[in-house]
């Protein structure tokens, strides 16, 4: 196997632009695993406005654009799969940072409705949904994961294990921690019931 590493700061149009007209043009790439990302902890408005226009670009544009891409040029030739790793906080936006749980609410909601509009061409889509995980993610906002109980806290190792079981698996969703997958299938059954009352001429009553 030859490894190339490809040193860029998605934050940045142009860095961006080159990752982006790689992955949609080398003709050898199967897997895009859209994992960069940043968010604070603590309270949203403690957190200055510049890191959410920073966190925008990281999080929501450049997954994005990297996913569009990906997604053109598999169709094109019939086959591949994208990972987006999302993350558990956008299904309880309540319990973190409203900023960063929007953002990966987003990742959720992309990978969902791109699956649907493209899953029947050979194309294979994935949202992560990661708890608590041991990486270097917890030094750059300068938190301490000691503070987390360790029986919340995955390792890394077991989380990629997980993700790719579920790829494999064809999951769209993914939730590596959750021990019942019954529980995630009653949510979006529930999300579907709602479905035909979503779009009525006539207000509900209240």
């Amino acid at each position: 196997m030859t490894v190339e590493v490809m040193a860029a700061d998605l934050t940045r149009p142009a860095d961006l632009a080159l990752v982006r007209d790689r992955v949609a043009t080398d003709a050898g790439l199967g897997l895009l695993v859209n994992c960069a990302g940043l968010g604070p902890l603590g309270p949203s408005l403690d957190s200055p406005a510049e890191l959410y226009d920073g966190m925008l670009d990281l999080n929501v544009r450049a997954l994005q654009t990297l996913t569009f891409a990906a997604a053109r040029a598999f169709v094109g030739r019939g086959g591949g799969a994208i990972v987006n790793v999302s993350s558990a906080v956008a299904l309880i936006p309540e319990r973190f940072n409203a900023g960063y749980a929007a953002q990966k609410a987003f990742v959720l909601a992309l990978t969902q409705g791109l699956a649907a509009e493209i899953g029947g061409k050979g194309v294979r889509l994935q949202a992560l949904l990661p708890g608590v995980t041991r990486t270097e993610f917890f030094d750059r906002v300068g938190a301490d994961i000691g503070q987390i109980p360790p029986e919340m806290i995955m390792e890394a190792g077991d989380l990629v294990a997980a993700a790719f079981a579920g790829l494999d698996a064809g999951e769209t969703v993914t939730i590596c921690s959750l021990p019942d997958i019954a529980d995630w299938q009653a949510v979006e059954a529930a999300r579907f019931r709602l479905g035909p009352n979503l779009f009525h001429r006539v207000p509900a009553g209240r």
